[in-house]
C-alpha cells in the first residue's frame, strides 16, 4: 500500500529554512508566533496556538504586550512560552536603547524621535519625561515626571523646575506618550506645555520641544508653531502685564 504523504512532515525545518534565508520578514504574523513558540512547545503543532493567540488578542503586537497570565489562558500555551512572549516587548525597548547608546546625540528631529521611540512607543501607560541635553545636543539626563497624563499640571511643572535646577541644564525636551495611538495633544497637554514654557523662561532654560509619541505617529509643539506662540505670549506679559489672546 502506498504511504500517505503527511503535509506537516518536516514543517518546522522548512520554517527554519525560510527564516535562515529570508529572516522573520518572510513570515506572516501568525507564522512569527508559531516559529517563536517552537523551543517552548516542542511536541505540539504551534500553528493552531498562534492563530488562537492572534484571534484572542487581535494582533502580534497585542500578544507581545499581554501579560503571561493572560497568555496562558489560551489552550496549548505553556507557562514558559507565555513568560517568553510577554518579555519580548520590554526586550525590544532594551535593544533599541542599547543600539542608540547611553549618551545619544540629538541634534536633529530624526535623532530625538529615534531616541524617544526606542523606549516610549510600546509603553502601555501614559508617562511624561524631561530630557535634558547639553549645548551640543547630547543627553545629560532623562527623568520621568509622572504617569497617567499631564492633568496634575502644577506638580509636573514643579518637578521639571527642580530637575533643571539640580542638573543645571539650559536645554530640555518634554515628551510623553499616547497609548491610544493618536498623537494629537489634549487640552491638558496644551495647558501643561504653556505652564512649562512660562516656568522655564523665568529660569532662562530653553524648552526645545514638547513631543507626543504614539505607536506609529508623533506630534511636535515646536513644528506646529505652538511653542513660539506660548513664548511670545509670556514675553508680551512680561512687557505689558497682559497675556495676549492666542489660540489654545
Amino acid at each position: 500500500m502506498e504511504k500517505k504523504i503527511n503535509p506537516h512532515e518536516n514543517h518546522r525545518e522548512r520554517m527554519r529554512a525560510r527564516v535562515r534565508e529570508n529572516s522573520l520578514d518572510s513570515l506572516s504574523d501568525h507564522e512569527v508566533l508559531e516559529y517563536l513558540l517552537y523551543p517552548f512547545i516542542p511536541r505540539k503543532d504551534t500553528n493552531g496556538i498562534a492563530h488562537a493567540l492572534i484571534s484572542k488578542f487581535g494582533s502580534l503586537a497585542a500578544v507581545m504586550d499581554s501579560d503571561a497570565n493572560a497568555l496562558t489562558a489560551v489552550k496549548g500555551m505553556t507557562a514558559n512560552a507565555a513568560l517568553y512572549l510577554s518579555s519580548l516587548s520590554s526586550l525590544s525597548r532594551r535593544y533599541n536603547s542599547s543600539k542608540i547608546g547611553i549618551k545619544p546625540k540629538m541634534e536633529t528631529r530624526g535623532q530625538i524621535l529615534e531616541y524617544l521611540m526606542s523606549f516610549m512607543s510600546t509603553l502601555e501607560d501614559e508617562r511624561i519625561y524631561a530630557i535634558c541635553v547639553d549645548s551640543a545636543g547630547r543627553l545629560k539626563e532623562r527623568c520621568e515626571l509622572g504617569r497617567g497624563g499631564s492633568d496634575d499640571c502644577k506638580l509636573r511643572v514643579k518637578e521639571l523646575v527642580m530637575l533643571c535646577q539640580n542638573s543645571q541644564t539650559k536645554y530640555v525636551y518634554l515628551a510623553h506618550n499616547h497609548p491610544s495611538g493618536i498623537a494629537k495633544p489634549s487640552a491638558e497637554d496644551i495647558y501643561f506645555t504653556k505652564w512649562a514654557v512660562t516656568a522655564l523662561e523665568i529660569m532662562d532654560v530653553l524648552l526645545i520641544d514638547h513631543i507626543i509619541i504614539a505607536k506609529n505617529d508623533s506630534y511636535s509643539f515646536l513644528r506646529d508653531g505652538r511653542l513660539d506662540e506660548y513664548r511670545k505670549s509670556f514675553q508680551d506679559f512680561v512687557k505689558s502685564g497682559k497675556i495676549s489672546d492666542r489660540r489654545s
